[in-house]
This record gives structure tokens, sequence and C-alpha cells, in this order.
């Protein structure tokens, strides 16, 4: 007997829900999509340096804000991809292996772990930070954890791409009639709840990031050659032709990024 698509499978799971309790099946969802994040960044992290230029844009205004905390030691980066903009002295984590072992290369502090589940004891670090990771998590399970484990009076400094990201591409992809799903962006609401009852909110800004290119393949390629490819699954190959035709159009990537300092309570 044959296994069932992976997008087959996230589709069912989401439409169980008459026979098992809607909080077993998002776990139960949520976990298959994790798996596929997983091994899609591990699969990317070589690459991920050259193409990841609109998330060290995000990422380098994110460090002028860590800047201006004195000594935010011991620090946490959460999702920290290859490290590359990992400040020294950190502790780096991330869900893909593969990412990690690039981060070690750079640096020794490098933990392969889920960020709804830190492997560490409550009030360990003064400062976290996270730039273009948490989209991939359920934000108040991922908040609720960096609050346990940062010190009361201790500082989180992120940047999530929020709804309205990847919209042109995305409106290219549904000219294409598919029925896949597609991976969808936090809204700011939800990062402004996820916020409330551990942090006190110090100041946001939104970044309207954008790049264009060439062509449709090369603008594709910035997106899944860094790993973020659609937990969802792959269209069929008409479709991405179709895709890759209406997307030529105009082919760019824009990011709607939500960047924050917040204090923990």
């Amino acid at each position: 007997m044959g296994t069932l698509p992976t997008q087959t499978v996230l589709v069912l799971l989401l439409s169980i829900q008459l026979k098992v309790s809607s909080t077993v099946s998002e776990i139960i969802f949520f976990s298959v999509m994790k798996e596929r994040v997983k091994k899609s960044f591990s699969a990317a992290a070589r690459k991920y340096g050259n193409r990841a230029l609109l998330q060290k844009r995000a990422g380098k205004e994110l460090l002028k804000r860590l800047n201006l905390i004195e000594n935010p030691y011991p620090l946490l980066d959460v999702g920290c991809g290859d490290g590359s903009l990992t400040p020294k002295g950190a502790l780096g984590l991330d869900i893909a292996l593969g990412m990690v072992k690039e981060a070690r290369k750079r640096w020794n502090l490098g933990v392969c772990a889920d960020a709804e589940e830190l492997p560490f004891k409550d009030s360990t670090f003064k400062c976290v930070i996270s730039n273009f990771a948490l989209q991939w998590t359920q934000i108040k399970r991922s908040f609720s954890e960096i609050g346990r484990v940062l010190r009361k009076g201790g500082f989180f400094v992120a940047s999530i791409p929020v709804e309205g990201s990847l919209k042109t591409l995305f409106e290219c992809w549904r000219e294409t009639g598919s029925s896949l799903l597609l991976f969808k962006f936090p809204k700011e609401e939800e990062v402004f709840k996820g916020l409330k009852g551990n942090f006190e909110l110090i100041e946001f800004e939104r970044l309207n990031l954008k790049m264009e290119f060439k062509s449709s393949k090369e603008a594709l390629k910035a997106v899944t050659e860094i790993g973020a490819k659609n937990p969802y699954g792959r269209g069929k190959r008409r479709e991405v032709i179709k895709f890759l035709e209406i997307y030529s159009k105009n082919p760019v990537v824009e990011y709607r990024v939500f960047l924050f300092t917040a204090k923990k309570v």
C-alpha cells in the first residue's frame, strides 16, 4: 500500500476536527509541517548566505537595536540560520541541523532545537533575538517559550515577515487556478497578541523589503534556495510552467517585516 503525498495528509488533517479535538489536530498538523521545514532549510544551508539578501537587510536593522542594549549577554539567537548574523559570544539555535552545522563553522555555540520547546531553564538569558524565523512557528507558543527563558527585565528583539509578504508571488500562483495550499505568514495582530502578558512592547517598525529580478526563475530561487519552500508541497508541472509565465511579467520578491523590541515584565 502506497503512502499519501504530504499535501494530501495536511489537507486531511485540516478536515478531521469532527473526530478529533481542534487542539490535537492542530498539533499534528504543525508537527507534519515542521518536519518539512527542517528538511528544506537543512538542505539549503550551504547556499543560504549567498541567497538570503533581504533577510540580511532585516537582520542588520535588528542588530542596530541590539547595539542599544547595554551588555545583552547571555544572548540567545532563535532561528540563527547559518550564523552569519549571530553576534560573537551568543548562543545560536535552529531547528534545521544543516543550518546549525554551518553556524558552528563560524563559532562553537550552536544548538539544534525547536523554538516552541527551548531546551533551557527559566530565566537563562538577558536577551533573545530572532531574525526571519518565527513565522515558521506557532507565535503564541514560541513567544511563550522565549518569555520563559528570558530574565525579568530582559529584552526580546525580533524581525518577523508578516501577512503581505511574497504578495506578488502568491497572487501569480493563485492565477494558475491551482488548489495547492500556500504558506500563511502570521498577521501583525498575532504578534501583538503573542507579546501580551509576558512582554511590554518598547518600539516597533514596519519594513517593506523588495528585490527585482531579471526572470521569474531567479526570483523563485531567491525564495526556495534559502530553504523557504512551501511546506504544503509542490504544484503540478503544468501549474509551475503557467506560474513562471505569469510571474515573469513582474518577477519581484517582497517582504512586509514587523521589527520590534520588547521587554520581559
